[in-house]
């Protein structure tokens, strides 16, 4: 596949207004013909564009687009806040948008190859992985909630991206809401009774720096109801994204996730540093997760 097919091109940070003084945005990809600066077409306004950010960890990670200049999201691009998990635990990329290797565009990659999205509805586009999970990416600021009820979905095939164009959700976009309001919807879209599951799990380290045996109890528990219902929406604080598998090895446990924030499908190493940017310290961690039970079961 050509690059144009699959990526689009990344501006530089310099050519937006409303980035001044977001010194870790790289570049921005921009899909918005018609602006609030259409007096001045060589100016485009940056709250409408994706912005590829470095991170505190040193990758570079896609932002969604703000629905408003507010503090709260400069600020998050300013420290480089990551939404899945710091590079130094991840054990396995499986797709995500990043970086072409020339700098010069953005696009979602499998294994270095270039996938095509799908459109559904209006706002989404999903994009197809070889292990046949889609990764929804959250078109807005506030969309994860809405990225995995969709992703949710396609898993369990109540969507299909065949005539996923026509598809319109539910929640409109532009908020971001509670768990309840996901069953709620989730039952309204396939008739059938969402189940939640709730943990809490210490981080804290031993005198002998093991582990606490809630962290093992919760992941454990977690992947057997993923291996009976499928994959799950799990809450992170003010974050959800997809749970998709719990792996131990060596004593360790290992997830994999498909993050809507930065559009990332990754495995990683459990450890509090994916809570703490958006739950606190990341010490003493409070999760919910929703699972849809798929026909028969």
């Amino acid at each position: 596949m050509m690059a144009h097919e699959t990526h689009k091109p990344l501006y530089s940070p310099t050519e937006f207004s409303g980035f001044e003084g977001m010194n870790r945005i790289v570049g921005a990809m921009y899909d918005d013909p018609v602006s609030a600066y259409a007096q001045a077409p060589n100016v485009k306004w940056g709250m409408r564009a994706e912005p590829m950010v470095r991170c505190s960890d040193g990758g570079v990670r896609r932002f969604p687009p703000a629905e408003d200049s507010s503090q709260n999201y400069r600020n998050q691009v300013n420290q480089g806040l990551i939404y899945d998990v710091p590079a130094e635990y991840v054990t396995r990329h499986i797709g995500g948008i990043k970086l072409s290797g020339d700098g010069r565009h953005a696009g979602f990659e499998v294994n270095g190859h270039a996938v095509s999205p799908v459109q559904i509805g209006d706002a989404f586009k999903g994009y197809p992985m070889p292990n046949g999970r889609v990764l929804v990416p959250q078109p807005g600021f506030r969309d994860c909630t809405s990225a995995c009820e969709l992703m949710m979905l396609l898993d369990q095939g109540h969507l299909d991206l065949g005539n996923a164009r026509t598809y319109q959700p539910t929640s409109q976009p532009g908020r971001r809401r509670e768990m309840s309001d996901i069953m709620d919807s989730l039952q309204y879209e396939t008739g059938r009774t969402p189940v939640l599951v709730a943990h809490r799990m210490n981080y804290k380290k031993g005198l002998l720096g093991t582990a606490h045996p809630s962290r093992k109890q919760a992941w454990r528990d977690l992947g057997k109801k993923i291996e009976e219902m499928g994959p799950c929406i799990l809450s992170k604080g003010s974050h959800v994204v997809m749970l998709d598998n719990v792996r131990e090895s060596s004593g360790k446990m290992h997830l994999t996730i498909r993050e809507p924030f930065h559009g990332t499908s990754l495995e990683f190493r459990d450890t509090g540093k994916f809570f703490a940017n958006l739950s606190g310290t990341g010490n003493d961690v409070h999760v919910e997760a929703i699972f849809l039970k798929p026909p028969g079961r």
